[in-house]
């Protein structure tokens, strides 16, 4: 018989025993690890009497098969609605993620946007972030950037570095207002510092429009370092027209070759053109 009242009160002991499991298994570096599978029997537990955060945990391990237990999404979702049902925070923005790709449920961006919401709301910074993107591209909407840029700050003002890169270069392309290039370059060096290497190819970018070579070749280069497939790209174009230095023809196959091996299309097309190949 299904469980219809999700409460944390229910086997709060044994759901504390099972993440003490799950902590095991991550430093054992092994989630079919016996800590895993008896983890897994707690969660289990747990969740069919009525634990929301069990039947989360349980939602995510039924998706990734941890364990014993064989990859379902279907089940998974199972779980995730039971708890997203009592609006947990990390089960609603996990069963988006079902809803916004489709998996173990038919595909339905607008009950994504509402699950992302409402974890959002909670809280959680990745919805936020989500949330944002939603907006930003029009996924089932049509494109707000006002909100768009609104979820964002939320999610970056909580250490989102995806956040912050789709901040810098809202301003770096003058999206719901004029390009502000100060603006663009602060939320592109937060981003950097948090992690995000694609800022580093915002930054490439002013640097070079302001005619700052040397910090812009630095950043576009550190950027491909982490395979970054535009910023080989922008090198390529670099080397082939010779922005500060005369073209070098060689540098550009190189660059464009390497981008292009990464799925970038346009360096695919300018390698082509180098190499005298027609489309």
């Amino acid at each position: 018989m299904p469980v219809t009242l999700f409460d944390n009160r229910f086997l709060p002991d044994t759901t504390r025993r099972a993440i003490i499991y799950l902590y095991r298994a991550r430093f054992a570096d092994n989630r079919t690890s016996h800590y895993t599978r008896r983890a897994i029997e707690m969660l289990l537990m747990a969740a069919e009497a009525g634990n929301i955060s069990a039947a989360s945990m349980l939602g995510i391990a039924y998706h990734e098969g941890w364990g014993r237990l064989p990859q379902d999404s279907s089940l998974a979702a199972r779980w995730l609605q039971q708890a997203a049902a009592a609006r947990h925070r990390l089960a609603c923005y996990n069963l988006a993620i079902l809803y916004d790709n489709g998996l173990g449920v038919e595909k339905n961006p607008n009950i994504a946007r509402r699950y992302y919401t409402i974890a959002a709301k909670a809280g959680c910074s990745e919805a936020m972030y989500a949330v944002g993107t939603y907006y930003y591209w029009g996924h089932g909407i049509e494109p707000d950037y006002t909100k768009a840029r609104k979820w964002f700050r939320r999610s970056a003002a909580l250490g989102n570095a995806k956040a912050m890169q789709d901040l810098g270069r809202m301003y770096q392309r003058g999206v719901d207002g004029g390009r502000n290039a100060a603006r663009a370059i602060r939320w592109f060096q937060q981003a950097v510092a948090a992690g995000d290497s694609r800022a580093h190819i915002g930054l490439g970018i002013e640097y070079a429009i302001k005619e700052e070579f040397p910090q812009a070749r630095q950043h576009l280069e550190l950027a491909a370092e982490s395979d970054e497939s535009h910023a080989m790209y922008l090198l390529g174009r670099w080397a082939e027209e010779g922005w500060d230095t005369p073209p070098n023809l060689a540098d550009a196959r190189f660059w464009f070759r390497a981008a292009a091996e990464l799925g970038h299309e346009k360096a695919g097309f300018r390698l082509a053109g180098l190499e005298g190949e027609g489309f």
